[in-house]
């Protein structure tokens, strides 16, 4: 699919379908002066001032706090103002802080590595352990292997077992029973090495897995036996982020992923909404999108109004009750009816149909699809009132709207906070006029939890401590790519490229990749009658005028 990307004549226009922040014509009417040449050259000089930055004034260390008073977030500490000038547009700041917080929030080298060094650590296990009728080989799939993790996620492996002579699937480990008994003996074979301190094996799953956690790096892993179809799934979302839209997808998942993994929306066996589904959804929406289509807009120069619109559709537009989703044929959508998608019971469930087997409904599961439909409104609700706060604040020194005092700051506790005489305190905003105070709309709906920076550095210090590298017997020359320093999260580390010894990496070598072409896999779109003149994916039943929740 060729993406469109607008010329420089047609700049301008790239935000004509939103909201543009801009002094209206009647205020600017009101407060007008005849200008006269030195005026307006007095203009001219101050515009062109605007876009050159003081050095004083640009400094970020002097800043602890937002504009609206609220801390800094983590993603943009001790970095400059979002975009360039005293009043930028707003779609441009946006952009730039998505782009901020998905470099932030990517794993560093050390994480990647240590990660790495797990799934190596689960193969010599295998290799070592004496099976006469089975060869059993780790595979990995879900979001480490498509590279689209949050640091909180865990790594999912499929042990395949091979027959000891060839590469096919042992027929005895078909059975379904063959598969528990295998998992209690691997669970016991992890404790015998070493590699855990303890197992949950969830045999009524259905698929049945071990859920545990590598004693080492604490990193938590998800095993399964034979799942072949993981590392299909896995291929369909490293094709779509890799090479279909190489820098607009991963931002897009990774920051949907960081909101639901927040709010505990993210594992599908409590209801939640997964990777693949995540990624699927973010998929549909730039296929569809009728200015991505046409190629009048450029995906990667306008991810945060894209992220505001994944909001908008799924969480107040999109007509869940009748119509499926899909990504094959260049994406189209389908009726649930006629794909047998439909739960009588249940016709508010979200489906999607599964570009590897299209007979298969990859969002059966997300029973809990009506609490993430109402908080993704609420994300864009909330997103939109954070833009208008400031779009009011520049302009008019605070918020004019009353209403969006509370609603443009992060998500707050609703105990009322006291002081030591136990009177209420004040937690009114405190605005801050300086044009280059820190400006933030993300952290109205994203955070990053203590818990989750205190995980990332205790991995990266194990990293250097080398505890993996001497229970695997690696070594490795570490290269100075840049510093830690950078990433406010992990100061006071050292970000370096690593390179293992490739003699010693079995399991490098033995996690092959499965190649899958997706374009294969045919669906021939269903058409949905609709008389009324909203497109088909448009819900009778507008969910727009409902306040969402967060």
């Amino acid at each position: 699919m060729a993406i469109g990307v607008a010329e420089p004549a047609q700049t301008a226009s790239l935000a004509d379908d939103f909201i543009k922040f801009e002094d209206s014509s009647s205020e600017s009417e009101v407060e007008s002066v005849a200008e006269t040449p030195s005026t307006a050259a007095g203009a001219k000089r101050s515009l062109a001032d605007a876009d050159e930055v003081p050095e004083h004034e640009s400094d970020p260390a002097k800043f602890q706090k937002c504009y609206n008073g609220q801390p800094v977030p983590p993603w943009l500490l001790g970095q400059q103002r979002l975009g360039k000038g005293k009043a930028p547009e707003i779609h441009t700041m946006l952009n730039e802080e998505v782009t901020k917080f998905v470099n932030y929030i990517s794993p560093t080298p050390e994480e990647h590595q240590m990660r790495t060094w797990v799934i190596e650590r689960m193969q010599r296990i295998l290799d070592e352990w004496d099976l006469p009728d089975a060869r059993p080989v780790a595979f990995c799939f879900g979001s480490f292997e498509t590279k689209l993790y949050l640091p909180t996620s865990d790594i999912d492996l499929t042990i395949m077992i091979y027959n000891p002579t060839d590469d096919h699937v042992s027929p005895y480990y078909e059975a379904r029973d063959s598969i528990r008994a295998f998992l209690y003996k691997l669970a016991r074979q992890l404790k015998i090495k070493g590699f855990c301190d303890s197992c949950e094996v969830i045999a009524g799953a259905r698929v049945p897995i071990i859920k545990t956690q590598e004693k080492i790096s604490g990193i938590a892993v998800d095993i399964s036996i034979n799942a072949d179809s993981g590392m299909k799934s896995a291929q369909v979302q490293k094709s779509f982020a890799d090479k279909v839209y190489p820098n607009t997808l991963r931002s897009l998942v990774l920051s949907i992923k960081q909101f639901l993994y927040q709010r505990s929306m993210n594992e599908v066996y409590t209801g939640g909404m997964g990777s693949y589904a995540i990624t699927l959804l973010a998929v549909s929406l730039l296929q569809m999108h009728p200015r991505i289509k046409s190629g009048g807009l450029d995906p990667s120069r306008n991810l945060g109004v894209l992220l505001i619109e994944f909001f908008e559709l799924y969480g107040k537009r999109f007509n869940y009750d009748n119509v499926c989703v899909s990504v094959l044929d260049n994406g189209c959508y389908l009726d649930k009816r006629q794909k047998s998608f439909y739960n009588y019971t249940q016709s508010y469930l979200l489906a999607i149909e599964d570009p590897c087997d299209t007979s298969n409904d990859v969002t059966k599961g997300t029973y809990g699809i009506n609490r993430i439909k109402q908080t993704f409104g609420g994300a864009y609700d909330m997103l939109n009132n954070a833009i208008f706060a400031y779009h009011q604040t520049r302009k008019h020194g605070k918020p004019i709207n009353s209403s969006l005092l509370g609603q443009s700051t992060p998500e707050r506790s609703s105990k009322r906070i006291r002081a030591k005489n136990g009177k209420p305190k004040d937690t009114s905003l405190q605005i801050n006029s300086d044009p280059w105070a820190p400006v933030s709309f993300l952290s109205s709906i994203l955070h990053v939890d203590s818990q989750t920076i205190s995980m990332r550095r205790r991995l990266v210090d194990i990293f250097y401590k080398g505890s993996m590298q001497e229970c695997l017997g690696v070594e490795y020359k570490p290269q100075l790519v840049k510093a830690l320093d950078s990433i406010p999260a992990l100061s006071g580390s050292k970000s370096e490229k690593i390179q293992v010894d490739s003699t010693q990496s079995s399991a490098q070598e033995k996690i092959s990749q499965m190649k899958f072409d997706f374009s294969k896999a045919k669906a021939k779109p269903i058409v949905v009658e609709s008389e009324d003149e909203n497109p088909a994916y448009i819900s009778d039943d507008l969910s727009s005028n409902e306040e969402g929740v967060l």
